[in-house]
C-alpha cells in the first residue's frame, strides 16, 4: 500500500494525500472461474455453517467461536487486533488501515454540497425507507400502500447545532396489515433479532474514522449533532447503516427481482453515504455489506419463512408491479449502476493475500438469486455465484465460507463460466423471468449450453465458452458478436435470433434442423452471420430488415461460411422489411449466402430461394440524409367532407380531375415551394378519417414537380416529399389510402400510459390494395398531430412517442411542440402517442437554465447527479458531455465495450459513450492516450465537440448573428477558433463578461444543456 503518511490537520481539518482515491477497482470484477471455482459446500467451519445458527448472533455472544456474524468478519482480526478499551487496540496492518482512513480524507476534502444532502438525508431517514428508493418509480406506490414513512423530509436550517430523529424507527418501516404487509414483514424478518451490528463492534472495537483523524470536520457539518457521546459503544466496524440498507434491499430484491441491480445499487449508494458522510470508513462499509448478505441469505433459507417470503413476492406481482408509479428513478443507468457497485464492493484496496484461491460458494447462498433466476436450480444459481465472484486477496474478504467475494450485482447478469455443460429450461406460461431473461456477463469456460423450454433467454455477454450451443426449444437470442462462443451450433427445433449490431460470429460449425428457425435482424449492410466452420441448412430462414435500414436493388450477404462448406438449403424463406417494389431470392454461393433484391419490373421472380451464382452483388446505396421540410410555401389545396359510419370511419375520395387541377395550377408556380393540400373534413364523431387517390392521381403528383402533398385530418396532418411520393408512387399497385386514426389507450404499458394520459394516440397507414406501404425506400413523411397543453405542462417536457406492438413507448428525440401541434419525422409509419415526460429537479426549477434543462431530460438526453438534484451550477465533466452529446445524437451505444483511450476502463459508466465519441472523431485524447473523463471540460473543447458533431452528422449551422471578436480572441487555441466562430454566429455559444470567451474555463452543467439543446433545436428545424 502506499498511503502510509499520517492525515494531518489543514486548511479544513484535513490533509489531502492525493486529488482522488485509487486502487483496483477493475480487478474486482474478475470472477474465480479463471482461477478454479467450486459448487460444492466449502468444508464447515469449526463453529458451523452461518446459515444454521445465524440465530446466535446476539449481543450476549462476544466471540468469533460464539457469534457468526464476528466470525464471519474475522478477517479483520488480520488488520486489526482490539485493545482492552475503544482506544487502544494495534494496528497489525498499517498500510490498510492508514488508507483507510486515508479515503475517508480525500473524500471530505471534495465532496459536493449535494453528496453531503445525500448522506444527511441517508444517516437521518430510516434505512427502510431510503431502500424503497430502489423500486424506482414504484417507490411512492408502495410507501403509500404500505404506510412506510419518514419525517425527515428536507434539511432543517439548523442542522448544524440540532440532532433530528426519524419518527419512523420500525425496523420495518410500514405497516403489517396493509395490502402489502408480508412485503413489510419481510423486511422485518430480515432486519429482525438476529440483525444488529452492535456485539460485532463491540468485538472488534474499532474507531470512527473522526476519532481516528481527531478531527470533526471530517464529518458532513449537519450530521455533527449525531456524534454519539459514548465512544466506548459506538465502534465503526461493521457499519450498522449500511447492513440495514442492505437487508431492507435484499428483501425487497426478493420480493420484486425485476429491481434486483437497481435495488443493490441503492443499498450500495446507502453505504457508500457513509463514508461521505465521514461517519464509516470503507472496511466498515464493506464489513456492513458482508454481513447483511450472510444474514439475508441465511433468513430467507430458514424453513420458517418459506411462505413469507413466497407471500411477499406474490403480493409484489399482484398489487405493486401492477400499478404505475411517478416517482422519479435515479437507477436507469446500467453501465453506472455496474461500475459503482463494482468499486464500492473493494473500494480501491490492494489484494494482501493470495490472488489466486479458488471462489467457493457459501451454504444457503444460492436462495439471494432464487426469484431473480427462478428457472435455474439451487445447484445452477450456485455456479452463478461461484463464476461471478470476485478474486481471492482483498482485506476483509477472504472468510471461510465465502460470503465476502459474492457479487450479486454480476449474478444477476448470468454466468460467469460454463465450467460444466449446462442446461437451461424456461417455461414463458409461468411469466416473469422464466419467460425472459438476459445474461450480460462475458461467459468463458469449455462447457456446452443447451436451451430447453419456451421461454426466451438472451445472450449480451463478449462471449468464449468452447463447449457449443444447442437450442432443443424456446427462442436463444445472441445480441453480440460472440454471444454463442466459439464452439459449435446446433438448432433442434427451437428459435436462434441474431440481433447483435454488425457482425457476428459462430466460432464452428451451424446446424439446423428442420423444425428450427433462424431468424437475422439486419440493420446494415455490414450485419453478417459469420460461421467459421460448415454450415447444414435446414428449418426456416426469417431475415427481417430494420426500419434503420431500408435495402434497395442489388445483393445483401445474408451469412458466410467456410469455401465448399454449404449442405442443404432452407426449407422457407421468410423476408419482411424490403419495399413492395423488389423482388427478393436466397442466393447459395460458395462461401455465402446472399439475398438478392430486383426491381419487379425487372423481373418475374418472387420472394424465395435458389441455388444460382449470380454475378458480384453491386454495393447498397447510401440512405438519402432525413430531408428539409419548408415552413414558408406556396400552397395549392383541395377540401372535402367526409361523412362518418356508425363505426366512426370517415371515408373520403378525390377523384382524378381535382387532382390534375391542382397539379397544373402547382405547375405553375415560378418561385418557392409547390405544394398540394389536401384536407379532409370530418365530423365530431368521426374516429377514422381515410383519403383515397387513384394511382393515377398519385403518379399526377409524382410527375408534376410538386414538391410537397400535404394531407390534413382532424387528427393529424402528413406532409410528404416528392422523393417519399415518388417511392410510395412506386410501391402502389392500385389505389392509394392514406388514413389518420385515433387509437385507445387499451394496448399500451403501465408505462406508456403514465406518460400519455388522455393525450392523443394515433395509428398512421398509407395502403394499396390489401398492402400496408409502411416504409419508402429511405424517405421521410412529418407528422403533425394536433395538441393543446393542459394548463400548467411545460412545452419542453412534450414530446412524440413511437409505440410499438409490446404497447411499449419509446421516445422521439427530434420531436417538439410548438403552435399548437406536435412535430416530428419518421421513415416508417405506425403508432404514435403525445406524450409528458416532465422531469423536475428540486434544485433547478427556478434555475436560469430549467427550460433547456427541461427540454433535454424529456427527451432522455441527460439525467440528474442524485438525490432529484442535476446540479445546475457544478462544472461538467468530459465523460459527462459525451454522454449528453451521445443522447442529443440518438446514438445506440450498448455495442461500445472497446475503450480507446489507456484512463477510460472496462467497468467505467462513461466507456460506451467515450467510444462511440471516439469513433466518430468528436473526441481525442492527449499525446498519452489519456481522455481525463473526470477533468471538467473547457468551453473551447465544448465547442470543437459540437463542431466536430454536427460536421460529422451532416448538419449546417446556420450563421444567424454577426461574427464577433472577443476580447481575448488570442488566448482561444488554433485548433478551436473555427469551432469557436462558427457556434458563435450560430448562437449556440456566446461570451461572458466584457466580451471575454474565456476559452480556458469549464462550463456547469446548466450552460452545457443551454448549447445542446440549441442545437438539437436547431437541428429539429432544418
Amino acid at each position: 500500500m502506499k498511503s502510509t503518511r499520517k492525515y494531518l490537520s489543514a486548511a479544513l481539518g484535513l490533509l489531502l494525500l492525493s486529488n482522488s482515491v485509487v486502487g483496483n477497482a477493475a480487478t474486482a470484477a474478475s470472477n474465480g472461474a479463471s482461477i478454479g471455482a467450486s459448487i460444492e459446500l466449502p468444508p464447515a467451519p469449526a463453529w458451523g455453517h452461518f446459515v444454521d445458527n445465524y440465530k446466535n448472533s446476539i449481543s450476549a455472544n462476544q466471540s468469533v467461536y460464539s457469534n457468526p456474524v464476528i466470525r464471519v468478519l474475522s478477517g479483520f482480526q488480520d488488520l486489526w487486533e482490539p485493545g482492552t478499551s475503544w482506544d487502544n487496540g494495534t494496528k497489525l496492518n498499517s498500510s490498510v488501515l492508514d488508507y483507510n482512513i486515508q479515503y475517508v480524507a480525500n473524500i471530505a476534502a471534495t465532496r459536493t454540497a449535494e453528496d453531503e444532502q445525500l448522506a444527511y438525508l441517508v444517516d437521518r431517514r430510516n434505512q427502510s425507507y431510503g431502500a424503497t428508493e430502489g423500486l424506482g418509480a414504484l417507490a411512492d406506490v408502495y410507501r403509500d400502500k404500505t404506510g412506510t414513512f419518514t419525517t425527515i423530509t428536507s434539511i432543517p436550517d439548523d442542522a448544524t447545532s440540532v440532532k433530528y430523529n426519524d419518527g419512523n424507527g420500525s425496523n420495518k418501516a410500514g405497516d403489517s396489515g396493509s395490502e402489502l404487509g408480508k412485503m413489510v414483514d419481510l423486511i422485518g424478518t430480515l432486519r429482525g433479532n438476529y440483525a444488529s451490528s452492535n456485539p460485532a463492534k463491540n468485538f472488534y472495537s474499532y474507531m470512527r474514522p473522526y476519532r481516528w483523524a481527531n478531527d470533526t470536520s471530517m464529518i458532513v457539518p449537519t450530521l455533527v449533532p449525531a456524534i454519539s457521546t459514548t465512544p466506548a459503544t459506538d465502534g465503526g466496524f461493521p457499519s450498522g447503516h449500511t447492513n440495514a440498507s442492505y437487508l431492507a434491499s435484499y428483501a425487497l430484491a426478493y420480493a420484486v427481482p425485476e429491481r434486483f441491480q437497481e435495488l443493490l445499487t441503492r443499498a450500495s449508494e446507502m453505504g457508500n453515504s457513509r463514508i461521505i458522510a465521514g461517519m464509516h470508513s470503507p472496511l466498515d462499509v464493506i464489513g456492513g455489506r458482508v454481513m447483511a448478505t450472510a444474514l439475508a441469505a441465511a433468513t430467507l433459507s430458514d424453513p420458517d419463512n418459506a411462505a413469507l417470503k413466497q407471500d411477499a413476492y406474490d403480493q409484489a406481482h399482484a398489487l405493486l408491479l401492477t400499478e404505475t408509479g411517478t416517482a422519479e428513478d435515479r437507477f436507469t443507468d446500467y453501465e453506472k449502476n455496474k461500475a459503482q457497485f463494482t468499486q464500492r464492493l473493494t473500494y480501491g484496496f490492494d489484494q494482501i493475500q493470495s490472488t489466486t484461491e479458488p471462489m467457493v460458494v457459501p451454504k444457503g447462498a444460492e436462495v439471494l438469486l432464487e426469484t431473480r433466476q427462478p428457472y435455474l436450480t439451487g445447484e445452477q444459481r450456485r455456479a452463478v455465484l461461484a463464476t461471478t465472484g470476485i478474486a481471492s486477496g482483498y482485506p476483509v474478504l477472504d472468510d471461510p465460507e465465502g460470503w465476502g467475494r459474492l457479487n450479486l450485482f454480476a449474478a444477476a447478469d448470468g454466468y460467469g463460466a460454463f465450467d460444466s455443460d449446462v442446461t437451461v429450461t424456461m417455461d414463458a406460461s409461468k411469466g416473469g423471468f422464466h419467460a425472459a431473461d438476459s445474461w450480460k456477463n462475458n461467459i468463458a469456460g469449455t462447457g456446452k449450453l443447451t436451451k430447453e423450454g419456451t421461454g426466451d433467454l438472451k445472450l449480451l455477454g463478449a462471449n468464449t465458452y468452447s463447449g457449443g450451443t444447442q437450442i432443443n426449444a424456446g427462442t436463444l437470442e445472441s445480441g453480440s458478436a460472440t454471444a454463442l462462443g466459439s464452439g459449435d451450433v446446433v438448432n433442434n427445433g427451437g428459435t436462434l435470433v441474431e440481433k447483435a449490431a454488425g457482425k457476428m460470429t459462430i466460432g464452428g460449425s451451424f446446424t439446423q434442423a428442420a423444425n428450427g428457425t433462424l431468424e437475422l435482424n439486419v440493420d446494415s449492410a455490414s450485419d453478417v452471420l459469420e460461421i467459421k466452420g460448415a454450415v447444414n441448412a435446414n428449418g426456416k430462414l426469417q431475415v427481417n430488415f430494420q426500419s434503420s435500414y431500408v435495402p434497395s436493388v442489388g445483393s445483401v450477404t445474408l451469412m458466410s461460411y467456410g469455401t465448399g462448406q454449404q449442405n442443404g438449403q432452407f426449407a422457407a424463406v421468410e423476408i419482411s422489411g424490403v419495399p413492395s417494389q423488389y423482388n427478393t431470392q436466397v442466393v447459395y454461393q460458395a462461401n455465402q449466402v446472399v439475398l438478392e433484391i430486383t426491381n419487379k419490373s425487372n423481373s418475374g421472380g418472387s420472394t424465395g430461394s435458389g441455388n444460382s451464382n449470380p454475378s458480384t452483388p453491386s454495393p447498397t446505396p447510401t440512405p438519402t440524409p432525413t430531408p428539409s421540410f419548408p415552413v414558408d410555401p406556396n400552397s395549392i389545396g383541395v377540401t372535402v367532407t367526409a361523412k362518418a359510419d356508425a363505426n366512426g370511419n370517415a371515408e373520403a375520395v378525390i377523384d382524378d380531375a381535382q387532382i390534375k387541377t391542382v397539379t397544373e395550377q402547382a405547375q405553375a408556380i415560378e418561385a418557392g415551394s409547390r405544394i398540394v393540400t389536401l384536407t379532409v373534413e370530418a365530423a365530431d364523431n368521426a374516429k377514422a378519417v381515410g383519403i383515397t387517390l387513384s394511382k393515377a392521381a398519385v403518379t399526377n403528383l409524382s410527375n408534376g414537380k410538386v414538391d410537397q402533398v400535404v394531407v390534413v385530418t382532424p387528427f393529424g396532418t402528413l406532409t410528404i416529399l416528392s422523393t417519399t411520393l415518388n417511392a410510395i408512387e412506386k410501391a402502389a399497385g392500385s389505389n392509394i389510402r392514406f388514413e389518420v386514426a385515433k387509437s385507445g389507450a387499451d394496448t399500451l404499458t403501465p408505462e406508456a400510459k403514465r406518460l400519455v394520459g388522455t393525450r392523443p394516440v394515433l395509428d398512421v397507414s398509407i395502403e394499396s390494395g390489401a398492402s400496408s406501404l409502411s416504409t419508402f425506400g429511405g424517405g421521410s413523411i412529418q407528422i403533425d398531430i394536433p395538441y393543446t397543453p393542459a394548463q400548467g405542462e411545460d412545452t419542453n417536457a412534450i414530446v412524440a412517442y413511437y409505440i410499438d406492438n409490446n404497447g411499449k413507448p419509446n421516445v422521439l428525440n427530434h420531436s417538439s411542440y410548438s403552435n399548437g401541434k406536435v412535430t416530428f419525422i419518421t421513415n416508417h409509419l405506425s403508432h404514435y402517442a403525445v406524450g409528458y415526460n416532465k422531469i423536475s429537479f428540486s434544485d433547478s426549477s427556478s434555475h436560469w437554465g430549467a427550460s433547456f434543462i427541461s427540454y433535454l431530460a424529456a427527451r432522455d438526453m441527460i439525467s440528474g447527479s442524485g438525490s432529484n438534484q442535476f446540479a445546475p451550477n457544478k462544472s461538467i465533466t468530459r465523460a459527462e458531455f459525451a454522454k449528453i452529446l451521445a443522447g442529443v445524437a440518438g446514438a445506440h451505444v450498448s455495442g461500445y465495450t472497446v475503450s480507446a483511450f489507456g484512463d477510460v476502463k472496462a467497468g467505467d459508466w462513461y466507456l460506451p459513450y467515450v467510444s462511440w465519441a471516439a469513433e466518430h472523431k468528436i473526441v481525442e485524447g492527449s499525446s498519452s492516450n489519456e481522455f481525463k473523463p473526470n477533468v471538467s471540460i473547457s468551453r473551447e473543447e465544448m465547442a470543437v465537440m459540437l463542431k466536430r458533431f454536427t460536421d460529422q452528422a451532416d448538419f449546417t449551422l446556420p450563421k444567424t448573428a454577426s461574427a464577433v471578436t472577443f476580447a481575448d480572441q488570442s488566448s482561444i487555441s488554433s485548433w478551436a477558433a473555427d469551432a469557436v466562430a462558427s457556434l458563435q454566429q450560430a448562437e449556440i455559444i456566446s461570451g461572458k463578461g466584457a466580451n471575454a470567451f474565456d476559452p480556458k474555463g469549464g462550463a456547469t452543467r446548466a450552460e452545457a444543456a443551454k448549447m445542446l439543446a440549441v442545437l438539437h433545436q436547431n437541428i429539429n428545424k432544418q
